[in-house]
């Protein structure tokens, strides 16, 4: 069951969104406040999975909770969901440690989605926001094509794995982590290899030599 704090500042989208989130299937709603300073108070991030923030509050802005938020808890999920799509946003939110960026509009359908999406360790993003960030990274590799890190030999381990089709808790059972930190591991190898799904993630690491059909 994946437990969710929401923060927006509209109380009336507030409302909206915890009665979809009340029948959503794997979904328990850990709390909803309508600003950062609320949130801050009154949650215990550890018992968090995702944080779901408006990034155009009161007070704290929705990128300061997340970076305060996952300051407290490094397994902390945080998802941006704002009617912003500019790149200044868009950046802003993922340095503080989004892990994805739902424009507002959605279905709640696809909000559903992206929650258990961001739980798999895929990364959610609106289509017109993942135009920002490939013209970014279009623009960073052609000035500078070392711009990759480098996967680390722990990394590796669990990328080799994952794309075998184990499950997180099978390989946490062989190499003997906890299942938060292969999510942390499998988030961390997404993120290098700028991709946001188990097939994705084979594939790139087929391309870059990682791995060996």
């Amino acid at each position: 069951m994946i437990r969710l704090v929401v923060v927006e500042d509209d109380p009336r989208y507030l409302s909206s969104l915890r009665l979809l989130f009340s029948s959503a299937e794997g979904i328990t709603q850990a709390g909803a406040f309508e600003s950062a300073e609320a949130a801050l108070t009154a949650v215990d991030w550890n018992s968090v999975d995702v944080l779901l923030s408006d990034l155009d509050l009161p007070g704290l802005t929705g990128s300061q909770l997340i970076a305060v938020a996952k300051g407290q808890s490094s397994d902390l999920l945080a998802l941006a969901h704002t009617v912003h799509e500019q790149r200044e946003n868009l950046f802003e939110a993922l340095r503080a440690g989004a892990g994805g960026y739902i424009v507002k509009g959605s279905t709640g359908t696809a909000l559903v989605d992206s929650i258990h999406a961001i739980s798999r360790g895929e990364t959610p993003i609106s289509p017109i926001v993942a135009g920002h960030l490939i013209e970014y990274f279009r623009h960073a590799e052609a000035a500078s094509p070392d711009w990759e890190d480098a996967l680390t030999s722990r990394e590796l381990e669990v990328l080799r794995l994952f794309t075998k089709g184990h499950s997180y808790d099978e390989i946490a059972d062989l190499i003997g982590l906890s299942r938060h930190t292969v999510h942390s591991h499998v988030r961390n190898v997404y993120k290098k290899l700028h991709v946001n799904s188990r097939k994705q993630a084979l594939q790139q690491a087929l391309s870059r030599g990682y791995l060996r059909l």
